[in-house]
């Protein structure tokens, strides 16, 4: 399976070359970078010794190779692959030009997001055992077509992208949570959901998905599983957990239905939390453009 490398506006590009480190022999951290620090943490203290020479390698690479990849990229790559130069390195030279990893909320993509519904964060909610954050997954929104496949691709790059914004985020990852109420073959499309698959292994954007959690798939689901499952690395067939919904509470926060739509045993209005999401995204990257 490949991906379509769709060209990256003028927008992004320059943004692209503002982030560059392309101009500096070592890893230097500006006012910007160090939002992505711990609360705790001030300036290099947040990385380690060893994860510190892993980014001026990397930073040293793109120098000399002119390729324009900002000080936040580079974190999240180097931090995806726990540091590993080597990894870090190939993964950057693959897929740092991925459109995928510029989206912006405005035209199609944000009118997707409203529409559909079919992903969007859940603020606040936490996973119990990593802390890692939420966001929530209704496939059964999606009715493929030739025309809306790739928005359903950029909607959750755009939300992994979103989440991984800090250094406490990039290291803890996040979680997918899967309603699976409603779910049917008319929501399958075998090329999108191994793209998709691609996505949450990493292979597209740099943000570790800790756990996948299906809940309460219907019958059917268990002969799809043994058609799609062999095609699943080891790794990301551990983290996929198919539950229950009384079963949520060994994965989740205390009081995790809080921070729940009113469609998936919550008490937030859904349609709010997916507008809410798109004007604030909308709203912050007015604000950023204006800088």
């Amino acid at each position: 399976l490949k991906f379509t490398l769709r060209p990256r506006n003028r927008r992004q590009d320059q943004n692209a070359a503002e982030g560059s480190t392309s101009h500096y022999s070592s890893f230097t951290l500006t006012s910007e970078d160090l939002a992505l620090a711990r609360p705790e943490s001030f300036g290099m203290n947040c990385f380690t010794q060893r994860e510190l020479e892993c980014l001026e390698k990397l930073s040293a690479f793109c120098a000399h190779a002119n390729r324009h990849v900002s000080n936040h990229l580079i974190i999240r790559y180097a931090t995806y692959h726990n540091f590993n130069y080597d990894k870090a390195i190939d993964a950057i030279t693959k897929g740092y030009n991925y459109s995928y990893l510029y989206l912006e909320m405005e035209g199609e993509l944000m009118r997707f997001f409203i529409q559909s519904m079919v992903f969007f964060p859940l603020p606040g909610l936490k996973s119990r055992k990593t802390g890692s954050e939420v966001f929530y997954f209704r496939p059964s929104r999606y009715f493929p077509t030739s025309r809306n496949n790739h928005l359903l691709l950029d909607n959750i790059c755009y939300i992994l992208n979103d989440m991984s914004k800090s250094i406490d985020q990039c290291r803890n990852g996040v979680v997918m949570l899967v309603n699976m109420d409603g779910y049917s073959m008319k929501n399958f499309h075998n090329d999108t959901q191994m793209k998709m698959t691609r996505i949450t292994e990493g292979q597209v954007i740099p943000t570790r998905i800790v756990d996948i959690l299906i809940v309460n798939p219907p019958k059917f689901f268990k002969r799809l599983w043994k058609v799609v499952k062999p095609a699943f690395s080891s790794t990301y067939k551990r983290r996929i957990h198919i539950i229950k919904n009384e079963k949520l509470g060994n994965y989740l926060m205390d009081d995790y239905q809080e921070y729940l739509p009113d469609e998936f045993m919550g008490w937030r209005n859904t349609q709010e939390m997916a507008i809410d999401y798109c004007d604030m995204k909308r709203y912050e990257e007015r604000q950023s453009a204006l800088l």
